[in-house]
């Protein structure tokens, strides 16, 4: 199944809870955003709570019950990188990366401060660093899945894991791990009405909240709306990004340094 879809459902203002403690309490943008989010990837749905979860948690809740404004800021954080097309033999191998290199530093372990210090900086941290500039992370959320967006071309690849598991061994998420490919250019659109539908029902949740009467909530109307226009341009800045081309990653070095760190594991040469 070649879809993919980023749902999401505000919650009304009536049920968003204020923020701080009586008497001193507040609502803002941020606070606005309360709902919940589901991503589905073909046939999966990240971002969805298992029935054990929901179980153990005693909450009928079944996705991911947050603030959307922390999705968006750290997902348009990452689409700048996403738009740069990586080099085919890393996109082969999204998924066994964070593994192949974990396992490379903890060959260096024990090597003098001096010496682990210049393997760091020298190849360890540019291998990775324009992997995890391409991982969402979902930290705020116990448990919460990382989620890796990588293009090869115009396909691009969506790469989720969570190794959270309950006291009983069981995963908090329906999907914890799993890999999704599908066009970028499906993705793109994809990506672009999640956008306009979340610009949409923020603007009828800041029109319903100027006319609100929030009686000792303190709720600053004019930076509201203000706030409101500037983070929809923000994020509408990051989107047209996806339709530029990039290419500022130096790959010849990091293929030749992923070569390095395959064939210290190996002892062989990377033929892949």
């Amino acid at each position: 199944m070649d879809s993919f879809r980023i749902n999401f459902e505000l919650k009304s203002i009536e049920k968003i809870i204020p923020w701080g403690e009586n008497p001193d309490l507040s609502m803002h943008w941020f606070g606005l955003t309360d709902g919940l989010l589901w991503i589905r990837a073909g046939i999966e749905t990240i971002y969805e709570y298992s029935d054990a979860a929901r179980k153990y948690f005693g909450d009928n809740i079944i996705y991911n019950d947050y603030q959307l404004a922390r999705f968006l800021e750290d997902f348009s954080g990452i689409l700048p990188y996403v738009r740069e097309p990586v080099p085919k033999l890393l996109y082969d191998k999204t998924g066994e990366i964070e593994k192949q290199t974990d396992a490379w530093k903890e060959l260096h372990y024990e090597d003098e401060d001096a010496v682990f210090d210049k393997f760091y900086d020298d190849e360890f941290e540019p291998l990775t660093r324009w992997y995890y500039n391409r991982m969402l992370d979902s930290g705020h959320l116990v448990g919460g899945p990382w989620i890796g967006c990588f293009r090869h071309g115009d396909r691009i690849k969506l790469y989720w894991k969570s190794d959270y598991r309950l006291e009983n061994g069981s995963s908090i998420w329906t999907a914890p791990n799993g890999i999704f490919e599908m066009p970028y250019a499906g993705f793109v659109s994809a990506v672009n009405e999640f956008y306009s539908a979340f610009s949409e029902k923020m603007d009828r949740q800041v029109e319903l909240a100027l006319h609100k009467d929030w009686g000792s909530i303190r709720l600053d109307k004019e930076r509201l709306v203000k706030e409101n226009g500037e983070r929809k341009e923000e994020f509408r800045q990051k989107l047209r990004l996806l339709s530029e081309p990039c290419q500022t990653t130096d790959w010849d070095k990091i293929l030749k340094i992923y070569d390095k760190c395959i064939s210290s594991q190996t002892g062989g040469k990377n033929n892949v």
